[in-house]
């Protein structure tokens, strides 16, 4: 995995010590080590959201800061682009174009001295960024005065439906360049979004119903993202204010125009009706379902009631719809981490 120089201020100084005797030695020879970074993600982006999120064949960038207790400005929202390749986060060691300019990889050092540093850093798309940082001050990592830019991190109103964009983040606190052989600091980035869902098919035949629309009831969308590396464990939080500008009845796209159900024989992608939504944490909403039946003049809404559990940051929750002559019932929930892993999710209560 190739390693990104991180942008900070070279530390070239020589370190004077004064004797007891009077005498002075000066230290010219401590040997500066480079300051480096290698990403990884704990889980990859689900394939089947496609550009909107951190795919396998998506270019991303990585926001890095760092604090010491000697510096707190050490590194602020640096800048790096890196790139996948094979599921594998590989940074990238050529110059070029970046997002507001362009961007050189000179090399950076760690302090002498083996000052701990605290590292926090967001990994998103260019195109997440441009949408995010829209406006000044909508993504802002804390200054000096909050204890230093790696003690946390807000991104303020932020419309996840019309924005689908998994921003993903990385602490790595107390790291030395003793403790970090080669200077590398290791960045695991953790997602901020669950995934949502749904297949449907007949209890019977094909061709009897067909489904026109699928909406989640008072979905939370719009809220700022607070991660705060203030504690001794880091805090991600959303902050949702009520009204129907954060907090409305909002569709998930069909997989095509009109989904015509199929039989009880279906499987994979034939009872995929819906594409995956990225949202926010928060408790399981109440199904709105569109439909038709053969044969019959107008359409028909019912609601579902969902399972009972929480939407969890990295899970990935399917919703399998069964439909009947007499109801529309959830008859299973798949729950994976979003490379399709089974988790062991607990809080689910059947309804």
């Amino acid at each position: 995995m190739s390693d990104t120089p991180f942008r900070l201020i070279a530390l070239t100084g020589c370190l004077a010590l004064a004797c007891a005797c009077g005498r002075t030695l000066t230290v010219t020879d401590v040997p500066e080590l480079s300051l480096r970074s290698a990403a990884s993600a704990s889980v990859k982006a689900d394939p089947e959201l496609g550009g909107a999120s951190l795919g396998t064949d998506n270019t991303y960038v990585i926001l890095a800061s760092a604090t010491a207790a000697e510096e707190p400005e050490f590194l602020r929202e640096q800048l790096f682009t890196y790139y996948t390749d094979a599921a594998k986060w590989q940074a990238s060691t050529a110059s070029g174009p970046g997002i507001g300019g362009t961007y050189t990889h000179d090399p950076k050092f760690w302090p002498f001295g083996d000052v701990k540093v605290d590292f926090l850093a967001l990994a998103l798309k260019p195109a997440a960024y441009d949408a995010l940082n829209a406006m000044p001050g909508n993504l802002n990592f804390y200054r000096a005065s909050d204890g230093g830019a790696a003690y946390g991190v807000s991104v303020a109103d932020w419309n996840t439906y019309d924005n689908q964009y998994d921003v993903m983040y990385a602490v790595s606190n107390g790291q030395t360049s003793s403790s970090n052989p080669g200077g590398t600091v290791p960045l695991s980035f953790q997602h901020t979004m669950a995934v949502v869902g749904f297949t449907a098919k007949s209890a019977s035949e094909a061709g009897i119903f067909t489904l026109k629309a699928v909406k989640l009831r008072e979905l939370q969308y719009r809220g700022a993202l607070v991660i705060d590396n203030m504690t001794t464990e880091v805090g991600v939080s959303w902050m949702v204010p009520p009204g129907d500008a954060c907090q409305c009845d909002k569709e998930v796209p069909l997989t095509m125009a009109e989904f015509s159900v199929p039989g009880s024989g279906a499987s994979g992608l034939a009872i995929k009706c819906t594409d995956h939504l990225l949202v926010i944490p928060q408790t399981s909403r109440t199904l709105e379902l569109t439909y038709h039946v053969k044969n019959s003049i107008p359409d028909l809404t019912c609601t579902v009631p969902l399972p009972r559990t929480v939407w969890k940051a990295g899970h990935r929750y399917i919703y399998d719809l069964v439909f009947t002559p007499t109801e529309i019932r959830v008859s299973d929930v798949t729950v994976t981490d979003w490379d399709g892993t089974p988790v062991d999710d607990t809080a689910i209560i059947s309804n």
